[in-house]
């Protein structure tokens, strides 16, 4: 079980973007204390279910590459009050689907590979805030390097993440174009009074870079696409 605290945003973010912190204990139902022992106090149940589908290729080197992917990932955990902050804890993370395939070379005389057993993405939460009246999910998915057949170069493959508020801190940034939606993961600060509907959010996204290896210039084009479901309950 692990316990990331939710706190504030170093540097000029720290006036406009606050902790997860519900001071005012608006969100808290009726006749729940804002302060009370451990056994008192009231908690959230936090279910994200995060889904994506997405192809690569890899052109300039001796033969072309290709790739397709989906993945399907749940992740559970719960806010717990920590003085005038919350605590984030993790309860567990499962991969509910996974598969990558690659091609190499012309069609008729294509080799095919596909992911070993062992390589799986991870999906790890980087923070969660209370921002005005939303509380912000931020969280990113990765692990994978492509590609698959002999090459000299190794990259990460695109999967999803959300966007960023602060340099250095992982999301949308440079060439991670967003083409349609938003990966901005928030729901309304209202969801924290009770049991509340799913939240499902959509994008798709679109990178195309260069890299030079051996002489050559190796072009890699990522498309992907995905939907997060996200869902806390009060407890």
């Amino acid at each position: 079980m692990k316990k990331v605290p939710a706190r504030r945003l170093p540097g000029t973010l720290a006036g406009a973007v606050v902790a997860v912190c519900l001071l005012s204990g608006q969100a808290r139902p009726e006749g729940r204390p804002t302060r009370a022992g451990a056994g008192d106090s009231p908690w959230w149940g936090v279910r994200l279910i995060v889904d994506a589908k997405g192809n690569y290729t890899v052109r300039g080197g001796p033969t072309p590459l290709a790739g397709e992917y989906a993945c399907r990932i749940l992740w559970e955990g719960r806010l717990e009050p920590d003085d005038d902050d919350f605590l984030l804890v993790h309860l567990r993370t499962e991969i509910l689907e996974w598969r990558l395939r690659e091609r190499s070379g012309p069609d008729g005389k294509e080799s095919f590979l596909e992911a070993p057993p062992g390589s799986r993405p991870a999906l790890r939460m980087i923070y969660v805030i209370k921002d005005g009246r939303e509380v912000e999910f931020a969280f990113e998915v990765g692990g994978i390097s492509i590609p698959l057949h002999a090459s000299p170069l190794v990259i990460a493959l695109d999967l999803p993440r959300t966007s960023a508020r602060a340099p250095g801190v992982s999301g949308q940034g440079g060439d991670y174009s967003v083409r349609r939606g938003s990966s901005r993961i928030a729901v309304p600060e209202a969801d924290l009074a009770g049991h509340a509907p799913e939240r499902r959010f959509f994008w798709d996204w679109r990178r195309v870079r260069p890299f030079v290896r051996k002489g050559r210039t190796l072009t890699v084009a990522q498309d992907g696409a995905a939907e997060a479901v996200v869902a806390v309950t009060l407890h």
